[in-house]
């Protein structure tokens, strides 16, 4: 006789058990209990910042165009996402919807297209330019989009540079008197919405010394605007006298700033050390790491780990979130590529709770995940990054991936338990755990004798000059720092090599595949070390190619300089 009571108790643990198991899953995140995440859509290529209308249509910005289009409208529907349209046959970052317009960038240019009534681009081939000739040097490019409540837009304009240096990212080089690249980059320049062609002379510089914003929200309880900047790298290979490897991998901090008009945030002439709480006078402008900076530069108003790259910032203000989130910030963390050999991290969302139109509190990991595994975060090679964030209509949270193109929706439960808060640990904000970096792509090489000894000096030099990019497996980083591994530049004739090491190389495309990041010039290394450290990537991480020798690289400066 069937017992019904055990069928439907059966029924019940098995629903249960599968209800429990779809939540964890929540397409590959950890997020707080009451939460769920669904993977909208993936495969859309470098999905950067975005947009949600009113009515739920997603506006996405795309890095490099697809199909010639550079932005995509996106319709959900039950949890999925299909792309409707597209338009703007240019690369960029940064999107924004005001009073029935959507303005889009490119790296140079801002445009903007009117809305019908049912939110979509009416003039997708006759876009309006809004401001034109904006510095872009192929080095933090991007332009992002933010207006205040009068409609005033803001833009950040990345530098070009590192810290300003007379010879960018050469060790030991001073900084240029006053920076002149701050007169038209390094902070966030004020325009009109809707003046046409402006150009830098219509705009006002409304504040400087940011190096490298991406990250721009306006906070209405305060009426300012928020920016995160990205801090500036290698004070080790550039001083290494004056810091440690492991000072290099965790300093200076990544800040976030409350702007007013005519603020100075200090850069390049200071960086902020989160562990001394302090200004400090950079390298490259008489600082040694203890010297405070001059105190008319602008304090931040939190101070996140270094290298974390934040590269979208969002205050909360829908009514779906427990009261906790309500006015706070959601920062998107891009992840780091440049603290080894320290374990990378990042690759995740954080939240950093606000009072009073003031953050308050540690900071807390919101949505982790992104890249697949803690031995991914460590090494640098994430499945997914985390780039631009969205409010939906509802209140959801939207996060985009620039790597393989994914759109996840955070939603909160209705009706379920306040979720538990769990900061970031005091002592390492950034991660909670700190594995070992993996090293992949490792394949035996038997060195020949006749090298041995070259392949052993230039691995020194390597770690100490090159695993800062390609990392120490050569594994590169992806779309910024190509990799090393039987790459074809790497195995041609060995005067290509020696050329990259002694010019340099700026966005790259090898083997298909574009790489935005600046390799400085190597010409300060003698020939014997440019030499061996050629003949070590030659013959290590799987290649297999001829040796250099110290007379290959004179050879090829002295026709450089016949050139």
């Amino acid at each position: 006789m069937i017992n019904k009571k055990s069928i439907r108790l059966n029924f019940l643990i098995l629903f249960f058990c599968c209800s429990k198991l779809f939540a964890q899953d929540n397409a590959g995140l950890k997020i707080p209990d009451g939460f769920t995440a669904n993977a909208l859509i993936t495969g859309l290529g470098s999905t950067r910042h975005m947009v949600i209308t009113p009515k739920g249509k997603i506006y996405v910005r795309l890095a490099r165009t697809v199909n010639g289009k550079g932005t995509l409208l996106l319709s959900e529907k039950d949890n999925k996402a299909t792309v409707v349209g597209g338009f703007g046959n240019y690369g960029g970052t940064g999107i924004h919807i005001w009073k029935g317009y959507l303005y889009d960038a490119s790296n140079s240019e801002i445009f903007r297209y009117k809305l019908n009534k049912d939110e979509e681009v009416i003039n997708p081939d006759s876009p309006e330019k809004i401001v034109t000739g904006l510095v872009d040097k192929g080095t933090h490019e991007t332009k992002s989009i933010m207006m205040d409540k009068d409609g005033n837009m803001y833009i950040p304009i990345g530098c070009p540079s590192n810290s300003c240096q007379i010879n960018d990212r050469q060790p030991g080089s001073q900084g240029m008197p006053g920076c002149p690249l701050l007169e038209t980059a390094g902070g966030v320049w004020q325009f009109k919405p809707d003046k046409l062609n402006q150009t830098y002379q219509d705009g006002i510089r409304y504040a400087t010394g940011l190096r490298n914003v991406v990250a721009i929200d306006y906070n209405t309880q305060t009426d300012q605007i928020y920016v995160m900047q990205h801090g500036r790298d290698q004070l080790n290979n550039l001083f290494p006298a004056l810091y440690t490897v492991k000072e290099s991998a965790e300093l200076p901090a990544e800040c976030m700033y409350a702007l007013n008009n005519g603020d100075n945030a200090g850069w390049p002439f200071i960086y902020y050390d989160q562990f001394q709480h302090k200004k400090i006078l950079a390298p490259e402008y008489g600082g040694d790491g203890k010297k405070e900076g001059d105190s008319k530069f602008i304090d931040p108003v939190a101070a996140y780990p270094g290298h974390m790259a934040p590269n979208d910032i969002l205050f909360y203000t829908g009514n779906m979130f427990p009261e906790h989130y309500k006015n706070g910030a959601f920062i998107a963390f891009h992840g780091s590529w440049n603290r080894a050999p320290e374990p990378q991290k990042g690759y995740f969302v954080v939240f950093q709770p606000f009072k009073d139109g003031k953050p308050y509190g540690d900071w807390e990991v919101f949505a982790d995940g992104f890249s697949g595994s803690p031995e991914n975060t460590a090494s640098g090679r994430a499945e997914h990054r985390p780039c631009g964030l969205a409010q939906g209509p509802d209140g959801s949270l939207y996060v985009c991936d620039d790597l393989k193109g994914t759109i996840y929706k955070i939603s909160y439960k209705q009706g379920a338990m306040e979720p538990v808060v769990t900061p970031a640990p005091v002592t390492d904000r950034s991660n909670t755990v700190k594995p070992a970096i993996v090293a992949k792509h490792k394949t035996a090489v038997i060195i020949p004798a006749a090298i041995r000894s070259s392949v052993l000096s230039g691995k020194a030099i390597y770690i100490k000059n090159c695993a800062v990019c390609h990392q120490a497996d050569g594994g590169g980083v992806q779309n910024m720092n190509p990799p090393l591994i039987k790459t074809s530049y790497v195995l041609a004739p060995k005067s290509k090599s020696i050329n990259v090491l002694l010019r340099g190389l700026s966005h790259a495309t090898i083997d298909g595949q574009l790489f935005q990041n600046v390799m400085p010039s190597f010409s300060y290394l003698s020939d014997k070390q440019i030499a061996d450290v050629l003949t070590y990537v030659r013959n290590s991480f799987g290649n297999r190619a001829a040796a250099v020798k110290a007379i290959d690289v004179k050879n090829a400066k002295l026709k450089l300089h016949d050139k």
